[in-house]
């Protein structure tokens, strides 16, 4: 299993992202909501893409 720093980052930003989801849903900003949820989305797929890769060993 061999992970990089991309790897790191990318599970900091997706806390990141996700902090500023709900800090978005209590300043009840729809706009900021909705974009939120679908970078949330994306990051937590390729989140999943990387833990499925990590312990696959490919």
């Amino acid at each position: 299993m061999k992970v990089n720093l991309f790897d790191f980052l990318m599970f900091v930003f997706t806390f990141f992202i996700a902090m500023g989801v709900f800090r978005s849903i209590r300043a009840k900003n729809k706009f900021a909501v909705g974009f939120g949820i679908i970078s949330l989305a994306v990051f937590l797929f390729a989140d999943g893409l990387i833990i499925y890769f990590a312990t696959k060993g490919v």
